[in-house]
Order: C-alpha cells, then sequence, then structure tokens
C-alpha cells in the first residue's frame, strides 16, 4: 500500500506514534558494548543472547519486572557477580538518544490540533525515557506500552487498545512506525499508516503532507 492510499487525511483526528527511531534515537550495538564489558562476550555475542527472544518479549510483555529482566540477562551472558543493578539501568538505557525531529513532529501535529499518542514495544526501563524528556511526558494523551497492556505490536490489540479508550474510530488515526510490518498490521485494521526513515526524511513534513 502507498502512502497516498495510507494517508488521505481529511477524517483524521489522531497521530498514533512508535517511539523507536521515531520519538526517540536507537543505537542498540551502543548499549550491547556497554553491557559487554561485564562479560567475556562481544557485543555482537550480547546481541544475540539478550535481543530478540525470550527475555526480551518477557520484559516488554510484563511478565517480568525489571530486577528479574536483570537477572535473566545477567545468567544468559554468564556476567560478573560484581554487576549491579544500578549498572544495568544505566547500561540498558545507553541505547536511547534524542530525535529531536521526532519531537518537533510531535509538538507540531499537536499544535496543527491532533490528539496524540504513543504506542510502543517497550520494557519498563525504556519506556522511563519517555517520561525523562518533557514533550514526550507531557504532549500525548495516551501511552500504550507493551510492558503495561500485555502484548505487542504487530498484535491488533494494541491498536484497538488505544481505539477503545480515546473513543476513535480507525480511520481517524494516523499510524507512524519505522517498521513496515507495524504499518502494514495498523492498516489491515483500516488505520492511515506510514512508514518513516529517521534518517533522511523530516517527519513533521511527511505528516503535513498527508494530513
Amino acid at each position: 500500500m502507498d502512502e497516498a492510499d495510507r494517508g488521505s487525511g481529511a477524517a483524521v483526528k489522531a497521530v498514533i506514534f512508535d517511539f523507536g527511531n521515531v520519538l526517540c534515537r536507537l543505537d542498540r550495538p551502543a548499549g550491547n558494548r556497554a553491557i559487554a564489558s561485564h562479560c567475556g562476550l562481544s557485543p555482537e555475542e550480547v546481541d544475540a543472547r539478550i535481543w530478540g527472544g525470550d527475555i526480551e518479549r518477557d520484559a516488554e510483555t510484563g511478565k517480568i519486572d525489571s530486577r528479574t529482566h536483570f537477572e535473566r540477562v545477567r545468567e544468559a551472558l554468564g556476567a560478573e557477580a560484581s554487576w549491579s543493578y544500578g549498572d544495568f539501568e544505566r547500561e540498558y538505557m545507553a541505547c536511547l538518544l534524542p530525535h529531536p525531529d521526532g519531537e518537533a513532529a510531535l509538538a507540531g501535529v499537536a499544535k496543527a490540533g491532533l490528539r496524540t499518542f504513543i504506542l510502543s514495544n517497550t520494557s519498563f526501563l525504556h519506556s522511563r525515557w519517555i517520561f525523562l524528556n518533557e514533550a514526550l511526558a507531557t504532549i500525548p494523551e495516551l501511552y500504550a506500552l507493551s510492558y503495561k497492556i500485555g502484548f505487542m505490536k504487530p498484535d491488533p490489540r494494541c491498536w484497538l487498545w488505544i481505539l477503545e479508550r480515546a473513543g476513535l474510530k480507525p480511520q481517524e488515526c494516523l499510524y507512524v512506525d519505522d517498521v513496515e510490518a507495524y504499518c502494514d498490521a495498523a492498516s489491515a485494521l483500516g488505520l492511515h499508516s506510514i512508514q518513516y526513515d529517521h534518517k533522511s526524511e523530516n517527519l513533521l513534513h511527511k505528516l503535513l503532507a498527508v494530513l
């Protein structure tokens, strides 16, 4: 589906933003390098052991709390006993970086009178970054964070959770993500959607072109 179809904006009342690589930038190698300093593994080996599997999914669906998450990461990596939860907190957050373009887009569509929401596959620790950023913490009216709602994109319940609570119809919402499969999942429910490349596109301009 091309973006002309995805973003007809006549009836759009709200924009739902993904978090990672939309409202913030993700540098996962940076976090892996910090964590690797506590074990005998390379950053690439750290990545393979703690991302994309049960540890990540259990943290991002709220099945485990952050301290259990740390213990499972430490066990999976065979990390040194002196590695503390406080160290893990800081190092696990090292992959999250500010993204002024995303923040400007959030503020811009809100100023234009559209309602705004955040929908993210995220853990408790990573979600804290949202609430340390004043724009991200104050502008959106609703946050659908996977560790809180108990399911992750592309599960349709993620978007339905927002629609129900916001009292909106699918066609009244525009969804923004950097992952094509998640845009397609939103479109399948009747939402407009656009895929955003933070490396080459200005998000506010991209949104205003379709709203």
